[in-house]
């Protein structure tokens, strides 16, 4: 009886964790603002010339095998020391995910393209492109089923009654989005009264991709449609900046609505003359993904580097099994020009 009940609680367990890879089947990050090409590629090369990420996320440790996924992504404003209004911005992405004791994963490929045309001294517009191919795999070895217990023992070479498919396939995939960005005036310390937002919407899939292990060639991912939206602006005269933020996103009958706010603290500015000192910046963050967790995150920016750390604490009905943790997620990035002190609408 102890036996039985214990298999009725991993199937419960893995059911409500399929439901929550349902509702967000695509790879994602709480520290959107960390992964902007993943989120529309419209804002490939949009604010910065050079921008080089890395991402790493850790989830559900607490209770099952952890879901791992690693990003990297590279952007470059081609036409910079043209001095051109209006450019070309390219970028690409990698990213792999691995899901639970199937390891069922995803490694992925794509390839970014923007064009940007500046409106006037504070407004660019950004039309973006995504296209790339990923894989699909799963590892049938490690599952375990109820058929496969026999009497008080787990029988591995046990016939599981259960149909498999393949183990692998690869599918093409597809995306576009519009973005508009605005800024003006300074983020030294002295002033501080600079503004800067940025705006956009997208969507990926198409109906492209299969999705079926089985070669079901009718079954598609749905197509994923985002909207975003952010906002900093300093509090004049002092070394503070808050940034609000809105992130939502659509897929099929399932949604994800994140919003919260980052509070941003400018420690030091760096030398007007030598440049031995360099600017930083610490800041502090709390979103609320709405129905499934807080993300709280903590972030150091130094000259042209910066480090971000978040934790997802899970407030979903999966709260009880989980103990309320959900995932840590690390992000490093170099971006370029250094954005201290420069004029928004420049960048």
């Amino acid at each position: 009886m102890k036996k039985t009940n214990n298999i009725s609680i991993i199937l419960f367990i893995n059911l409500l964790l399929s439901t929550y890879i349902l509702k967000a089947q695509d790879v994602h990050f709480s520290q959107y603002r960390e992964t902007p090409m993943l989120i529309n590629p419209g804002q490939t090369a949009l604010n910065k010339d050079v921008r080089i990420e890395l991402n790493y996320k850790d989830q559900w440790r607490s209770f099952v095998s952890p879901y791992k996924t690693f990003a990297f992504s590279a952007e470059l404003n081609t036409a910079k020391k043209k001095k051109s209004d209006n450019y070309i911005g390219v970028g690409i992405q990698l990213f792999s995910d691995k899901a639970g004791d199937s390891q069922m994963g995803i490694i992925m490929g794509s390839l970014n393209v923007s064009g940007v045309i500046k409106l006037d001294d504070r407004d660019k517009l950004s039309l973006g492109i995504m296209g790339g191919f990923g894989q699909r795999t799963v590892n049938y070895s490690n599952l375990q089923w109820e058929n496969q217990y026999t009497g008080s023992a787990f029988n591995a070479n046990a016939p599981s009654g259960e149909l498999q498919g393949s183990t692998s396939y690869t599918y093409p995939d597809a995306g576009a989005g519009l973005a508009w960005t605005f800024g003006k005036d300074q983020m030294y310390i002295s002033a501080n009264n600079g503004i800067h937002s940025t705006v956009g919407i997208s969507a990926f899939h198409f109906g492209l991709p299969k999705y079926s292990f089985y070669n079901q060639t009718d079954e598609k991912l749905t197509t994923k449609f985002i909207a975003h939206g952010n906002i900093e602006f300093g509090l004049k005269n002092t070394s503070m900046i808050i940034a609000p933020e809105l992130f939502y996103i659509r897929q099929g009958a399932q949604q994800e609505i994140l919003v919260g706010s980052m509070f941003k603290r400018i420690l030091q500015e760096a030398s007007k003359y030598t440049g031995i000192k360099k600017s930083s910046l610490i800041s502090l963050g709390v979103d609320y993904r709405v129905g499934d967790a807080i993300v709280t995150t903590i972030m150091y920016e130094y000259s042209n580097y910066a480090i971000g750390i978040s934790y997802d604490s899970n407030i979903s009905s999966l709260k009880t099994t989980s103990y309320s943790r959900g995932g840590l997620e690390v992000s490093l990035h170099f971006v370029a020009p250094n954005p201290f002190g420069k004029n928004a609408a420049s960048l």
